[in-house]
């Protein structure tokens, strides 16, 4: 690992004037040389692109250019849009349409799936569900789950509900959790809504919040 030559800057008073000594000068010449040498050796820049910045690594031992995204908690707003349908048979069925993904983070959507990055992510819900037309009152019902699930099929979040007696049903409060992810992963949305209380057939599913904070 190179040293950072803050403690041997070369001498100016023989390189100052005309009539300076170059025999005299020779040491502090090749003292700057080793100088930058050693600056050079501090950083890995190969081809830094507009908002990169430099992050020190342990095992290379110098300073290398990083992405501004994979620094720091990163969020990504994940909008469905299209409204979803109830299914009276409370069969589980896949979200068909397309999302958009706006915000600072790596999510990236293709079709009716999301790819994320490995990390740590807190996923929350911002709002409730509603009615896609007519009424804004809150959605409750027998039940409504939306998960979370890998290209493996494994449940990576499940979003909560709340029992609500007068009504005899469930409310819906979203996501509230986190997960983690080993390597970059293709994930999807798996919708589980069953309605027999005579409500709208069509609702629109609040955005999701995807926080990775590492």
């Amino acid at each position: 690992m190179p040293t950072w030559p803050s403690g041997t800057k070369a001498s100016t008073s023989n390189v100052d004037s005309p009539t300076d000594s170059i025999t005299s000068a020779r040491a502090d010449i090749q003292q700057n040389i080793s100088n930058v040498n050693d600056i050079i050796d501090t950083f890995n820049i190969a081809s830094p692109t507009d908002g990169d910045l430099l992050q020190y690594s342990s095992s290379s031992g110098k300073w290398e250019q990083v992405a501004t995204s994979s620094v720091g908690a990163q969020a990504n707003i994940v909008a469905f849009d299209s409204t979803v349908n109830e299914d009276s048979t409370g069969t589980p069925s896949d979200y068909a349409s397309t999302f958009t993904v706006t915000g600072g983070g790596s999510i990236t959507t293709s079709t009716n799936t999301l790819t994320i990055p490995a990390g740590v992510f807190v996923l929350q819900t911002l709002g409730y569900i509603f009615q896609s037309t007519a009424s804004t009152a809150p959605y409750n019902s027998d039940d409504i789950e939306i998960r979370l699930i890998d290209n493996t099929g494994t449940v990576l979040a499940t979003s909560v509900e709340k029992s609500v007696t007068a009504a005899g049903g469930k409310f819906f409060f979203g996501f509230n959790t986190h997960f983690t992810l080993a390597s970059q992963t293709v994930c999807r949305i798996e919708l589980d809504i069953d309605d027999s209380e005579g409500l709208l057939t069509s609702y629109q599913l609040p955005p999701m919040l995807f926080l990775k904070i590492s």
